[in-house]
């Protein structure tokens, strides 16, 4: 069996921000290196996971327990609450799919196109 991939402190720090979904150029500005100095990072990250791409860089630092939580601060998500109208009812009428009940009708209204 081959031994678990070692990342340096600065590899780490990379591929937490990675994590995070930051692009080459944000983690640079943030850790006040070079993006190119990332780039290099990020290559050698790939390398020593074995990885195809940054995503699976992550899964696998994820998997062989490289992060020190569980997911690296990735945000959760919640159900998206459905808009009612006040009446309790749903704001569309029924046979106008995409249609609110109270919008006004729009008739008459012309949109100009490009420069007079």
């Amino acid at each position: 069996m081959s031994q678990p991939a070692t990342l340096t402190a600065t590899e780490r720090e990379v591929l937490d921000d990675v994590a995070r979904g930051l692009s080459n150029i944000q983690i640079a500005l943030k850790q006040f290196r070079s993006h190119e100095t990332i780039r290099t990072h990020v290559k050698h990250i790939l390398a020593k996971l074995k990885a195809r791409n940054r995503a699976h860089a992550v899964a696998i630092a994820h998997d062989i327990g490289i992060f020190r939580c569980p997911l690296p601060h990735l945000p959760t998500t919640q159900e998206i609450p459905r808009r009612v109208s006040p009446q309790g009812r749903a704001r569309c009428e029924p046979g106008k799919p995409g249609r609110a009940a109270s919008a006004p009708a729009r008739r008459g209204v012309r949109h100009r196109r490009g420069p007079r």
